[in-house]
């Protein structure tokens, strides 16, 4: 790496002097070799701390571009695994999970008696989602919001369904945060979730409490199912949160204790995080608020009081993401702060260096004058005692410094 580092500084050193002698530009040339120290300084620091860009979604929207209204097409990752469903069946007496190939299906396990929550893992299958609307009676403009990955998160309000459209947020296998899209689709007696990949969620700990047959959530309707489903959501909000925090004050104390140029990249890191988080975080608070004000035949009462708590939590991440932004605002200063401080005390050290040895110097200057007669040149021991009287001032001025604690 140093020696290919070395190649393009002597290739491009060359252009740039050649270039400049013709232009007879000197600050082209100076401008150029900056571009040149500050793009390989980057390249290595990235390379150091192993970071890399984001991953770009690979979006259909140009393909989509110029067709009508309400096309379905899904605007997503394109994925290998072809969709599952899973429908779990539950009432005071009975779970029963089972998985299944169609939509269809999965409906007529849809019955008065019990509620049923169909689990749709993948979004590629248009025939599926064409399906459901069907059945449902969805229009083509919802279903093509349900396709669409890039959504913001919202609240449509029909006649016998409710439509959710909402991002999970939690930690991959490799550490870095994941949105995932998602809708939820209230009915009577049922509520449809469709994830956006197989095999990570937020709902694990919902699933247990259905299996557990003295919870609440087995005595209650959908509506209330639909709560525990934006109740895991929302709580996950907070561990990826505190997540954050933990990054933050790390950082912080790191920049404190010993701080490194690279520091700044991961603050730029978080930073943008915190930008993707207020993309969700702040169009969810909305949704729940309409949502716990809503007056609808498929919300009970008793249900509005579980989603106010909702609401407020979903104030209370948004007031600390807020304050955390700050933070990383504040962070990213003193960083800077530090840096220069660290810049401050190097240039102190050199200067106090620098003043030990004025004295030395002049002495030095003295005895070097080119003079036929200096008297102090005969003396036998007049090399040795000047050597000791600058040894002397040298000590005595460092003893100073140190008493001051300059050093």
């Amino acid at each position: 790496m140093f020696l290919l580092f070395i190649f393009d500084c002597d290739v491009f050193f060359f252009d740039c002097v050649v270039n400049c002698f013709y232009k007879c530009d000197i600050f082209q040339f100076q401008k150029q070799f900056l571009l040149l120290f500050y793009r390989n300084k980057t390249r290595v620091m990235t390379k150091k701390m192993n970071l890399r860009a984001g991953k770009k979604r690979k979006s259909n929207k140009i393909k989509k571009v110029g067709m009508p209204p309400g096309t379905l097409m899904y605007m997503g990752d394109k994925q290998e695994k072809p969709i599952t469903i899973d429908v779990l069946s539950f009432n005071d007496n009975l779970v029963k999970l089972q998985q299944i190939n169609s939509i269809s299906e999965a409906f007529s396990f849809v019955s008065e008696e019990s509620v049923t929550w169909i689990n749709v893992n993948g979004l590629t299958d248009i025939g599926q989602i064409n399906e459901m609307g069907n059945f449902t009676q969805l229009h083509s403009l919802l279903l093509e919001d349900i396709l669409d990955t890039e959504h913001r998160p919202k609240l449509e309000i029909l006649d016998d369904n409710l439509l959710i459209i909402i991002k999970m947020l939690y930690e991959g296998k490799d550490g870095q945060l994941v949105v995932e899209h998602l809708a939820l689709l209230l009915g009577q007696n049922y509520v449809i979730s469709l994830q956006e990949v197989e095999g990570e969620d937020v709902f694990s700990v919902l699933r247990k409490r259905i299996q557990n047959e003295n919870n609440t959530i087995r005595k209650r309707k959908s509506d209330y199912l639909l709560y525990g489903l934006l109740d895991a959501i929302v709580d996950n909000y907070f561990l990826v949160l505190d997540k954050i925090s933990e990054q933050i004050q790390q950082i912080e104390h790191q920049i404190l204790a010993n701080p490194q140029e690279e520091m700044i990249f991961q603050i730029q890191n978080l930073k943008k995080e915190a930008i993707a988080l207020r993309k969700t975080i702040h169009p969810t608070r909305e949704l729940v608020s309409k949502l716990e004000k809503l007056e609808h035949p498929l919300i009970s009462s008793e249900t509005h009081l579980f989603l106010k708590d909702l609401y407020e939590h979903s104030i209370h991440i948004s007031e600390t993401l807020e304050s955390y932004r700050d933070m990383l605002w504040g962070l990213t200063d003193t960083f800077m702060g530090a840096m220069s401080n660290k810049m401050n005390n190097v240039m102190r050290l050199l200067t106090l260096i620098s003043t030990i040895f004025i004295p030395l110097t002049f002495i030095a200057g003295v005895y070097g004058m080119n003079f036929k007669y200096m008297p102090e040149l005969e003396y036998q021991w007049a090399y040795p005692v000047v050597l000791i009287t600058m040894f002397l001032i040298g000590a005595m001025m460092f003893l100073y410094f140190k008493s001051k604690k300059w050093l």
